[in-house]
């Protein structure tokens, strides 16, 4: 699941279905989106940011967050020992 994409659309209001009413698509294929079971064409993530008011990075990036990532890399390296 993307839960920032999840996470982005609660703390805007919004619901599956007004996000995909307001990007030009079906709630079932928003939903597939944010499931992580389909990934939308460009221009369907620019929509989707703009809707959420939030960059395309922090909305589909496979990378976790900076803060995340260092913390995950520490968990990493304490395990080697």
């Amino acid at each position: 699941m993307r839960s920032s994409l999840r996470k982005a659309r609660l703390r805007a209001g919004l619901t599956q279905s007004e996000v995909a009413r307001l990007v030009g698509l079906t709630r079932a294929s928003y939903t597939n989106i944010e499931r992580g079971h389909k990934n939308p064409s460009v221009v369907t993530a620019l929509r989707i940011a703009q809707v959420l008011n939030r960059s395309v990075e922090e909305l589909f990036s496979d990378e976790p967050p900076a803060g995340q990532a260092a913390k995950r890399e520490a968990n990493t390296t304490m395990d080697k020992y």
